[in-house]
Formats: C-alpha cells, sequence, structure tokens
C-alpha cells in the first residue's frame, strides 16, 4: 500500500495499516515527515509552525489510546496547557479555563446580564454533540424522517452558521465576541462559520489541551516509529508524479520515473491536487467533478516565529487577541492584508528545553489570504503582528533576539496546498462533517485521509487517518478493525 504524503493524517493511515501487517510506503515531497506539523529549529531554538497543543493526550483520551494501539505511546510525554485560552479584545481581557462547568462560569462571570443565554447557547451546543454521537454514519432515505424527529437538535442547526446560532441567545457584542473567540483556529468568522465544526472543536478541547515535550516533531516521529517498526518504509524528497489506473481502479504510482505497483492508494495531500495532477479529472464521474469544483479551500496563514528576554510576566500559553468585537470588521482587515487578529502561543511557558536560557519563544499564527502581493507585504505585516505582540506582553520588542515569518507562499512551498490553505476545505456549513469528501473515492483502490476528507483539526486529522485505515480493512475483509476512534 502507498501512501502520498506524511502530514498526519497520512502517517496515521499508514501507522494503523502497518499495524494490522500490510506493507506500506510512504511518499514525501519534501525533505522530512510532518506536512504542517514539520518542526524547524534556528539557532538553537525549536519552533512548531502549526500544531501547538492537542486534546485527549491524557489517559484514556483519544491521542493517547491511539498512540498505545499503535505501541508508540512510550516515545511522547505531553504536559497540560495552563488554560483553554486568554481572550483579549482591546483592553479587555478574559481567561477561559478548562472543564466544561468551570468554562461556561467563566463566561458568565465575565457578563453576568447574558447569564441565562451563555448557558443556553453552550447548552445547545451539547445537546447538538450528544445527538451528533448518535447518528449512524450512513442514514439511507427510509431511516431518515425517524432520525429528524429523534435528533432534532442536530437537524435544525446542522446548516447554521455559529453567528446565527449565537444571535439567537446573547445580546451584548463584547460577550457574542468572547463566546466565540477560537474562530481563527477554525479559519472564518462567526457569520460563515459551521456552528457544527465549532461545537465539535470547542468541546474536544474544553477538557484538555495538552504540549508534546520537546516539540510536536515528537509526535510526527512516534508515527514513523510506528510505521518502519513494522516494516513500513518512508521516502523523501520524493513526490508522487502520477497515479496509475487501470479498469477504473488504482494500480500504483509513479515515483522518480519509475512505477510501483499497489492495489490501494492512500492520499493524504491537497484533494485537488490528487484528482486534477495525479489521477486526472477525466478518469473521474461527472457528478463527483462538479462536487470538486463546488469545494472552496480555506484561507491561508500568516505567522511569525520569535524570541525575546523579556521575562512576560503574566503569560499564559495561548492567546487570542483581536483589535475590537467586531469578528467580521476583524475578517475583513484580514482579507486586506492587515496584522488584525492572532493566536500567539509562548511554548516555553511549558516546555523551557525548546529556547537557549533566558528567552522565551512566541508564535504568532495568524489567518491570511494567498492572493495578496506578500513579497511587498511580507516585511510591514510581520511588524505589525511584532507590535500586537508587544502590546500584549509590552516589552517584547526590546528583548526581541530573533524574528523570521512564513507567508502563505511558504505554506503552499513546503506542503503544495491548494492556495496555502491552512486547514483544507473551507469550514462553511455546507463544507461541514458529512458534506466534505468521503474516505473512499470514485476510484477503486484510492481513499483520502487527513483535513482535505472528513476532518478539521490536529486531533481530526489523526482520526481521519485511522478511520481511513478502518475503512480498507473492512474493504479487504478484516472483521476486527479496532476502535472506532
Amino acid at each position: 500500500m502507498i501512501v502520498v504524503g506524511s502530514g498526519l493524517g497520512g502517517l496515521a493511515a499508514a501507522a494503523y495499516l502497518a499495524r494490522f501487517g500490510r506493507r506500506v510506503l510512504v511518499a514525501e515531497r519534501a525533505d522530512g515527515p510532518g506536512g504542517y506539523a514539520h518542526a524547524f529549529e534556528a539557532g538553537g531554538r525549536y519552533f512548531d509552525p502549526a500544531i501547538h497543543v492537542v486534546p485527549g493526550a491524557d489517559a484514556g483520551g483519544t491521542v493517547d489510546e491511539l498512540l498505545t494501539f499503535l505501541g508508540v505511546r512510550d516515545n511522547c510525554e505531553f504536559v497540560e496547557s495552563d488554560l483553554l485560552y486568554r481572550v483579549s479584545i482591546k483592553d479587555d481581557r478574559w481567561d477561559v479555563p478548562f472543564g466544561a462547568e468551570e468554562f461556561v462560569e467563566a463566561h458568565v462571570r465575565a457578563f453576568p446580564r447574558e447569564a441565562a443565554g451563555i448557558r443556553a447557547f453552550f447548552g445547545l451546543c451539547g445537546r447538538f454533540l450528544e445527538e451528533a454521537r448518535q447518528v449512524p454514519v450512513r442514514l439511507g432515505m427510509r431511516e431518515l424522517g425517524a432520525a429528524v424527529r429523534r435528533f432534532p437538535v442536530l437537524f435544525e442547526h446542522r446548516m447554521r452558521t455559529l453567528g446565527e446560532v449565537v444571535d439567537r441567545y446573547l445580546i451584548d457584542p463584547r460577550c457574542k465576541a468572547l463566546c466565540t473567540a477560537g474562530w481563527p483556529y477554525m479559519g472564518l468568522p462567526p457569520s460563515q462559520l459551521s456552528f457544527e465544526l465549532y461545537a465539535r472543536f470547542l468541546f474536544t478541547q474544553v477538557h484538555g489541551l495538552y504540549h508534546c515535550v520537546g516539540g510536536f516533531q515528537r509526535l510526527v516521529d512516534a508515527f514513523v516509529l510506528a510505521i518502519e517498526s513494522r516494516g513500513g518504509v518512508l521516502r523523501y524528497g520524493t513526490p508522487v508524479e502520477r497515479i496509475t489506473l487501470e479498469s477504473g481502479a488504482v494500480t500504483g504510482v509513479v515515483l522518480g520515473g519509475e512505477p510501483v505497483t499497489a492495489p490501494v492508494v492512500v492520499s493524504g495531500a491537497d484533494a485537488w491536487q490528487t484528482f486534477d495532477s495525479l489521477v486526472g479529472m477525466g478518469n473521474l464521474p461527472t457528478a463527483y467533478v462538479r462536487r470538486l469544483r463546488s469545494l472552496k479551500p480555506s484561507l491561508s496563514m500568516f505567522v511569525v516565529y520569535a524570541a525575546t528576554t523579556c521575562d512576560l510576566a503574566g503569560a499564559t500559553h495561548e492567546t487570542f487577541a483581536f483589535p475590537d468585537p467586531d469578528h467580521d470588521r476583524t475578517f475583513r482587515g484580514i482579507l486586506g492584508g492587515e496584522a488584525a487578529a492572532s493566536v500567539i502561543v509562548v511554548p516555553t511557558l511549558l516546555d523551557p528545553s525548546l529556547g537557549p536560557p533566558g528567552e522565551h519563544l512566541v508564535t504568532s499564527t495568524a489567518l491570511a489570504p494567498f492572493d495578496a502581493p506578500w513579497p511587498e507585504l511580507k516585511a510591514r505585516v510581520e511588524d505589525g503582528y511584532l507590535g500586537l505582540i508587544d502590546r500584549i506582553y509590552p516589552g517584547f520588542r526590546d528583548g526581541l533576539t530573533f524574528a523570521q515569518s512564513a507567508t502563505p507562499l511558504t505554506l503552499r512551498r513546503f506542503t503544495a496546498n491548494r492556495d496555502g490553505a491552512a486547514y483544507g476545505w473551507e469550514n462553511t456549513p455546507a463544507q461541514a462533517g458529512s458534506k466534505r469528501l468521503t474516505h473512499r473515492t470514485p476510484i477503486g483502490g484510492l481513499y483520502l485521509s487527513g483535513h482535505w476528507a472528513q476532518a478539521a483539526s490536529a486531533l481530526r486529522v489523526l482520526v481521519s487517518g485511522s478511520h481511513t485505515a478502518q475503512e480498507i480493512l473492512r474493504q479487504e475483509g478484516e472483521t476486527d478493525v479496532g476502535p472506532r476512534w
């Protein structure tokens, strides 16, 4: 079996298949594994480009159980973050703690006049997810009517935006802004973001977030070990040139001009690139091509990596920083190439080993459009985000020892993702959950894994890889394919 791309979705699929005795080859165009999770070092400083925390790394959590199932749990040590996040909007700051009840009550304390609406809104999120967990993955037309009656909250809200739902329960604009502050990690403001995906995102994180000690390259390396220890092979600097077909089914791939045969190919690469460049749209059913053309990729990112000797008194691991409570206005600024909202992470608060003694590492991650003139804008936008960090942590710039930034062009260069997309497909209601591409494709033996299939976060990408592998194993007649993560 051949896996195209070594992002976390591809690695999880490959490791899972190797766990079941399949011979696996992972072909990666870059010079190392991990995709967006591939770390880099500069001057003794370690930086994670995209993943800063994951949920489910505690005992019994999804990441913990998956690594245990693959036999590599001892290769990763995790430490819990200090807060779910801090929110900074103009001169206001709120700390949001872990724990479902504590999370809700923190919002109530911040806006006591909105207490009933806050509890009702987050209660709705919980009921929505409880119903979603009970609905079968596939529903036939005969079962649909009964499902709509049995799960009214799910079917009423699954096509709504986050903003539409929040507006039904809350009045104060600042309260709305706080309750929806995590939207930058989903790529769209509340007025456009899928309520379903936001609810899933929020409630997977509220019980705890964890940093991988030594950086998330350790997590990547654990999956690599799970593959190689069972005879799998990873080839770096080796882009797949073509996926070969015969009679509508996969026969293998072309690597370095040479054919490599395999009955199954899993693509963790950009879905558009997979079908347009590697398969050929002419080999797909017309309806599938039409669906592909209707899907829109997410925004990209502008990332600043920095280090400072400032002691960052009162800092927290993760801060969502906004210029004002109007998230739509902030989003328009982002689309205009401004240094607007940012997620500011200080990983050395949890893991001092990542940087030199006496320094803190700081990463600013911000949404960004691909089609801006980045060669001309880069220096100005980097300066803007350094200024935003300095506003959150006064004295940061006085102690600045290192600064480097990555634009959407950088993201596309390293991953080949269409338009440097950060989240695969855009997270609108029309592209959420079951409305994304499934793991199986119309091409026999060709499967998708990662955030171009049914996934929208780091945890979901890992789960997506596992589900892809389980789908393949079931197709091959396996009856016990492991837990449903």
